[in-house]
């Protein structure tokens, strides 16, 4: 085990993801207050890596990924959209071993069943005004749909 591994074990947030914004039946975001005083927590360097894109894409999937996990953000099995709000998870950064890396997933854009273009400007300015990089999965080639869609809520 790794420094920051041992430092932060008895922090859940290292041990599975947890919900850091999530949205009530009525469209709100609400910060969840365990895991925010989680985060306060971490003393060492934190870097931020947020994900954005539309449902049923490949997010979560890609964020276990990145955290060297195959489980750990909630899969979806059906066509209906899985991850709700924001979630975070912190791993031990890959190559930077004195720093955190902190995982958000963001639940899908475009979901009808879920939200509005509203409630979908919300989740991708969050999620890019607290990370230190945003990534933008899409199924198709960047184009100027997508820079609108990405430009729009600014």
């Amino acid at each position: 085990m790794s420094d920051v591994s041992e430092i932060y074990k008895g922090l859940d947030i290292f041990q599975r993801p947890q919900c850091l914004i999530e949205t009530d039946k009525d469209g709100f975001l609400t910060i969840v207050l365990e895991t925010a005083n989680q985060i306060k927590q971490i003393t060492s360097a934190v870097n931020v890596v947020a994900i954005a894109g539309l449902y049923r894409t490949g997010k979560s999937y890609l964020m276990n990924r990145l955290a060297g996990e195959t489980e750990g953000f909630a899969l979806g099995k059906a066509v209906q959209s899985k991850t709700k709000g924001i979630w975070a998870w912190c791993r031990e950064h890959p190559t930077q071993k004195a720093q955190v890396l902190l995982l958000l997933d963001t639940e899908g854009l475009g979901d009808a069943e879920k939200g509005s273009q509203d409630h979908d400007n919300k989740i991708v300015i969050i999620s890019t005004l607290i990370s230190s990089t945003l990534v933008y999965n899409m199924m198709t080639a960047f184009n100027q749909d997508t820079i609108e869609k990405l430009t729009y809520p600014f």
